[in-house]
């Protein structure tokens, strides 16, 4: 056995509590309101795998700060996905999870203890094209770094990011690979950092499904994964991601439902401009929300009005589609594939899961 895989072998049997435990349905919905953050009765909430934490399934992400004061306007999101019953919040760039924090700490009904925090290592990326940059040390500063952005002592979940933007990266090709080495110094900075009480959840979100099968293959210590999850995505036969996910019990968050707004007739670049709200944008999120081993998307929101028509796709989720719908998505999908700029058409990789 090689250094590497005895190396590999040790990881896996570290994290113990977190990998063990009788598998459960991985995006189960539930009826008990108790303990459930933020509970609104219209909003149904499910399971985040092994974490055992119940999210709604509509959660908040990082990107559509709008208007002069983005404070503000970020304070005005945030206490209108409580009042919806949204309780979960996804934050990537560093300067997002400054925003966040100081929102929060703004907020008199949306603070911190209102959430389950995601939060990536902006700008570290774990692709191995960068992994000669990596250390354990700049891994736990990043760590560090979010837990002052949001001015608490511990935070949900670290889920480094390995995906990467660039000349020529316009397909899943070019989308590089996590190697064991980073994944192996990733899983040995998190026991560190949930040692220390900073985190409690691994988590890891790409744009190759490759690096997913490896990490569900091969790490029980990662707990959710996070993937472009798009309303046309479809499931690929009996190697579905999907189904691997619900297998070994790990949750899964579905972002960029919209398709970078490329379904509403914009074109990536042009999201600024999308500040009004569609009206049918809700049955997008519907239909979406029809796969029940997802935990929850996270759909683009700029202002409170957009929030108000996503939540109604959870809402109505269990409502017949009608003819008039259909034709609806029909448009959306037409949508999609005439506004897909060359950058984005990486995007098509995932219709396939």
């Amino acid at each position: 056995m090689s250094q590497g895989q005895s190396r590999r072998t040790f990881l896996k049997t570290t994290s113990v509590a977190l990998a063990a435990g009788t598998v459960a349905p991985a995006a189960a919905a539930d009826t008990n309101p108790s303990g459930i953050l933020n509970y609104n009765p219209k909003m149904t909430y499910r399971r985040l795998g092994k974490t055992d934490f119940m999210i709604s399934e509509i959660a908040l992400g990082g990107h559509g700060a709008a208007g002069p004061d983005r404070v503000a306007n970020r304070v005005a999101v945030l206490e209108r996905a409580v009042q919806l019953g949204m309780n979960y919040v996804d934050n990537n760039i560093a300067t997002e999870c400054d925003l966040y924090g100081e929102a929060m700490a703004r907020s008199r009904t949306a603070g911190r203890d209102k959430w389950f925090i995601g939060f990536a290592s902006w700008p570290q990326k774990v692709t191995e094209e960068y992994e000669n940059e990596l250390t354990p040390e700049k891994m736990m500063g990043s760590i560090e770094d979010r837990l002052r952005s949001y001015r608490t002592d511990m935070l949900d979940m670290w889920r480094p990011v390995g995906a990467t933007w660039g000349e020529g990266q316009t397909n899943i090709a070019t989308m590089y690979m996590v190697t064991h080495r980073t994944l192996d110094m990733v899983v040995g900075v998190f026991e560190k950092a949930r040692q220390q009480g900073k985190v409690r959840f691994l988590g890891i979100s790409a744009h190759n499904p490759k690096v997913f099968r490896r990490v569900l293959n091969e790490y029980p210590q990662f707990s959710v994964i996070i993937f472009p999850y798009l309303f046309l995505t479809k499931e690929f036969g009996g190697h579905s991601l999907l189904q691997l996910a619900k297998e070994k019990d790990v949750g899964v968050i579905g972002l960029k439902p919209f398709g970078a707004g490329t379904v509403f007739g914009l074109k990536p670049q042009q999201l600024d401009r999308g500040l009004k709200t569609d009206p049918k944008a809700h049955l997008l999120v519907k239909e979406m929300l029809q796969e029940k081993r997802i935990s929850a998307i996270i759909p683009g929101v700029n202002t409170p009005q957009h929030l108000d028509e996503n939540v109604k796709g959870s809402y109505l989720r269990d409502q017949p589609k009608t003819p008039e719908e259909e034709h609806v998505l029909e448009a959306f999908r037409r949508n999609f594939y005439a506004n897909l700029t060359p950058g984005y058409r990486w995007l098509r990789q995932w219709e396939v899961v």
